[in-house]
């Protein structure tokens, strides 16, 4: 038995580790050269002009989707293509559309319904795109052809690939690229101003930094930046056996940067511990921190033990407050908090860590401060970090590095005791990246694709420990296709006036860096322009039938759930929704249409009642003669009021 059993686990463990990984394999082509990836769904847009891919120039491209789709059970669907540009689909080797030329997808096009079978069923679409104007594809589908609800995006999961070898290199390019990014080689080995977002990427200011850190941790930092923090970018830039006092010398010179000496400020307020724990929770900082007095800490965690070695009484609360104020590409999140909240937050993190009393407060010698200020010169980190200083430190400019340049210096596997290289610390595999990437042409640094843009930063920003992990939280893959671009731009830079869900304890934060190039990667994934398109003229009649529609008397009761304006809802049953006046500016008109049509079948976990069924018609008969798509569209054009809606009948 117990044989039988193991021989059961293996072929288990067997079948789980063949099986196909997700998403479909995604190759370019374009002026004679080819690159791939992994994409989520079958949809693209890319503006005129720009590429479609980082390693391929712009202009005319091809792009074919490959793998295939899985689903439960054997069944009759149909397929929908709409955008610009030409497209042909393959299904199970069947060719169920070809719309080849220009223009081929002016209108959408929808093929014959087809039996599908359970399990892994072939797709293969590509692409052409237009040779003028903006090239843009969004494929759907249906499992109820026979009925006269919308076509959908094939959902999350269903679509695999196989993995080719042409693919594994291409993500080796991508990898090293990232890392190139990430790691802010171009600022020691000058290439492109212009480009990708990240070029212009620094480090933190070195403005006031005396104020802002304990002297003695800045050299702990300086001397081995790793040791501080596992996923830090920042180099060791000084080895040898004078290193320790290098950093010491460094740290006292920094340790002089300070500001003009301020007023006396009033005398800080007792903090309130139990609404600084309370904070924690609801900002959900251990997402992605290790908090004080974790007993396991998790590795892909920054730990907090060191906040009271690092900052200096009152500048964790400032930090917390304005966290991009020194470093605008900062990871850490802006929450708008008060500046109570943020003392009370400082407060109870400074509470749990462990004390720190600083070290010497003898004050350095001019000669170990000139020390410290010439290798700060010298050594490359006024590179990264701005100061007014002179930088001394030369590296050759990226053209200059050809690809069997990428063995030494930085990336060589042992570094010699000698060399003045900094000293990331890569591993094998990220060296290898590193270098494939190099034997590029890296003309990929001048391409800035937003999509591929969106999806660095969510992994960077570790967005999905909160999405998906937390109640309220949507989902990240449907982002792009239910937000307005205009709308999630504002959202990602915190300038939002109200909040869609003010009820819900945890907060969305700001990254206003990255807030407009992250909205359009986000739009565009999903097939959709960075813009939206400029609505149709309203039509008063629907404005009011949907006002009706809303409302409590002869309506679908939607005040019970939905605020509007400054009234609140009459009686929430089970989970208040978003107030009406803030729908129209944030939801895309097609997602509305899906979502209202069924609710459960776009998000499993919602609360919001089905009041239409599969003929797409309502169960208020006598309006709009019980068309459920025209009360829908009747009720978003009510809904694109905003803050002028006329209230609807709330009793």
């Amino acid at each position: 038995m117990r044989k039988l059993i193991a021989i059961f686990i293996a072929t288990a463990a067997l079948a789980i580790a063949q099986e196909a990984p997700e998403g479909l394999r995604l190759t370019f082509a374009a002026g004679g050269a080819v690159d791939s990836r992994v994409a989520d769904r079958i949809a693209l847009f890319v503006p005129e002009g720009q590429s479609a891919t980082p390693f391929l120039p712009s202009g005319k491209f091809t792009a074919t989707w490959e793998g295939s789709v899985k689903i439960d059970l054997r069944g009759d669907y149909s397929f929908q293509a709409t955008g610009r540009g030409g497209v042909k689909l393959e299904v199970n080797n069947a060719v169920l559309l070809d719309l080849p030329g220009l223009g081929g997808l002016g209108k959408p096009a929808t093929t014959k319904t087809v039996r599908l079978n359970k399990g892994a069923n072939a797709i293969k679409v590509t692409y052409t795109s237009p040779n003028r104007a903006a090239a843009q594809l969004r494929l759907l589908w249906s499992e109820r052809p026979d009925k006269p609800m919308p076509h959908e995006p094939i959902r999350a999961g269903q679509l695999t690939h196989e993995t080719t070898p042409a693919l594994g290199q291409a993500n080796l390019h991508r990898a090293g690229r990232e890392l190139f990014l990430e790691s802010r080689c171009i600022r020691c080995h000058a290439g492109p101003a212009a480009g990708v977002p990240e070029l212009a990427m620094s480090g933190p200011g070195f403005a006031n930094i005396g104020d802002r850190r304990h002297v003695d941790w800045l050299a702990d930092w300086i001397l081995n930046p790793k040791a501080h923090r596992a996923s830090a970018r920042m180099p060791r830039l000084l080895h040898g056996e004078t290193a320790s006092e290098d950093a010491a010398a460094i740290a006292a010179y920094l340790g002089t940067l300070k500001a003009t000496p301020a007023a006396p400020k009033n005398e800080v307020p007792e903090p309130d511990l139990k609404v600084g724990e309370e904070l924690v929770r609801q900002l959900n900082c251990s997402g992605c921190h290790n908090l004080p007095g974790t007993k396991e800490p998790a590795k892909n965690k920054l730990n907090l033990e060191h906040l009271n070695a690092k900052f200096p009484p009152g500048q964790l609360r400032d930090f917390l407050r304005v966290p991009n104020a020194h470093f605008e590409w900062t990871r850490m999140p802006k929450f708008n908090l008060t500046p109570a909240e943020a003392w009370n937050l400082a407060s109870w993190l400074r509470a749990q860590a462990p004390k720190h009393e600083p070290g010497n407060a003898e004050a350095p010698s001019p000669a170990i401060l000139a020390r410290g200020k010439k290798l700060v010169a010298t050594t490359g980190c006024l590179n990264c970090h701005s100061l007014k200083d002179a930088n001394e430190f030369k590296a050759p400019n990226l053209e200059a590095l050809a690809p069997d340049k990428w063995t030494t210096g930085c990336l060589a596997d042992e570094p010699a005791a000698e060399s003045r290289a900094p000293r990331y610390d890569f591993t094998a595999s990220e060296r290898s990246a590193l270098r494939a990437f190099g034997a590029t042409d890296r003309k990929s640094l001048t391409r800035h694709v937003p999509v591929e843009f969106a999806h660095r930063q969510m992994r960077t920003l570790n967005c999905n420990a909160c999405h998906g992990e937390l109640e309220g939280f949507p989902a990240l893959p449907v982002l792009g296709d239910k937000l307005k671009p205009e709308w999630m731009a504002e959202l990602f830079a915190g300038k939002l006036k109200q909040r869609p869900r003010p009820w819900l304890e945890h907060r969305m934060p700001a990254f206003p860096a990255r807030a407009s190039s992250l909205a359009a990667g986000l739009a565009m994934d999903h097939g959709h322009p960075s813009t939206s398109p400029k609505p149709r003229p309203i039509n008063p009649a629907l404005v009011e039938t949907g006002r009706k529609l809303v409302g409590a008397d002869g309506g679908f009761s939607c005040v019970a759930c939905h605020g509007v304006k400054d009234k609140p809802p009459l009686q929430v049953f089970e989970a208040q929704g978003v107030n009406f006046s803030r729908v129209g500016r944030r939801v895309r008109p097609d997602f509305f249409l899906r979502w209202m049509l069924d609710p459960l079948r776009v998000d499993p976990q919602t609360r919001m009642p089905d009041y239409f069924d599969e003929d797409a018609r309502s169960v208020l008969v006598d309006v709009l003669d019980g068309d459920a798509k025209k009360q829908i569209d009747a009720i978003r054009q009510y809904l694109l009021q905003g803050e002028k809606m006329k209230l609807p009948k709330m009793q």
